[in-house]
């Protein structure tokens, strides 16, 4: 027997902006992993290069928004060219990130206006508000991209969304079930537009606000773990040059990851090319010094004399 269906509000949402995950097939099932429901639009890839990704290619939906980077919006094809009000674009942002339940009214004044009496801040949102959707403007007079419903605000399911975020996320989704299935290429291709789609951190451009922080660390960590993987499937095929690549990607994007020095490391030791081994052991052990302060980890220091010694 089916469990019965959220109901109410929240209900509603879930079925709408629910970020479909894959099922794994039975152990005797060889069949290929199932991909999400609303597979996300294909990427283009390429040999993806040193340093910041290519800007996506972005489906023609109701609204568009690549989040992961600088902030981009598109509606209906036209990209959002500035935005009138920066209190209008964190809210927008707010309801981006929480687009899975509704906010409280409360919950956006006190964001945006904590030392405002109630009133003040009721009015300040109310403005925000309209100038959100003044920037969003463009699906036609009765469509409103951000609904108030039972005192919470939601971005309107009946729209056509494409938030890059969800697609990273869902991409990750994939490949991690993939590659505990032992589909290395179809893991390596997820995991590869996953990195394509990370442009930069979660709302690089906006220095100001602090309540997504976590959240901007959470995704980075997972573009880190989505290089590794890369570099660890390649070492795995003995492509090497594939293998430090990814590797370089994650030291780039992080100086402190060790485990991408210790990939660096392991693929220049089969390469017999020692004298790139101890220089990557230095690069690590001074980023580390450098930007924490403490020394290499015990499994770095290891490794490294094991790859010299032999």
């Amino acid at each position: 027997m089916r469990p019965a269906e959220p109901t109410g509000l929240g209900g509603w949402l879930q079925r709408i902006f629910r970020r479909p995950r894959v099922r794994p097939q039975p152990s005797d099932n060889r069949s290929e992993p199932v991909s999400p429901e609303h597979r996300p639009v294909p990427l283009m890839l390429s040999a993806v290069p040193l340093g910041r990704s290519p800007a996506p290619i972005v489906p023609f939906v109701d609204i568009a928004t690549l989040a992961l980077g600088p902030l981009e919006v598109r509606v209906s094809g036209r990209r959002v060219p500035r935005w009138n009000s920066l209190k209008a674009r964190t809210v927008f942002q707010y309801l981006l990130i929480h687009q899975d339940r509704p906010t409280r009214r409360d919950v956006l004044m006190a964001l945006q206006w904590p030392d405002h009496t109630p009133n003040s801040a009721r009015n300040n949102l109310n403005v925000a508000l309209y100038s959100l959707r003044n920037t969003l403007d463009g699906l036609g007079q009765s469509v409103q991209p951000i609904l108030y419903r039972d005192g919470c605000y939601i971005l309107n399911p009946e729209l056509t969304w494409w938030i890059d975020r969800n697609e990273f996320l869902s991409a990750l989704d994939y490949a991690q079930l993939a590659r505990r299935t032992d589909r290395l290429q179809r893991a390596m291709d997820a995991y590869q537009k996953a990195v394509h789609l990370y442009r930069g951190a979660l709302f690089e451009d906006d220095v100001a606000g602090e309540w997504y922080l976590s959240e901007r660390r959470y995704l980075k960590e997972l573009y880190l773990q989505a290089l590794e993987q890369l570099a660890e499937i390649y070492f795995e095929l003995g492509e090497l040059p594939d293998a430090v690549r990814f590797a370089q990607l994650a030291v780039s994007s992080d100086p402190c990851c060790e485990s991408a020095h210790r990939m660096l490391m392991r693929c220049y030791a089969s390469q017999n090319q020692q004298q790139l081994v101890s220089r990557q052991y230095r690069f690590c052990i001074s980023a580390l010094h450098d930007e924490l302060d403490v020394p290499p980890a015990e499994e770095t220091v290891q490794l490294f004399h094991k790859l010299t010694l032999a």
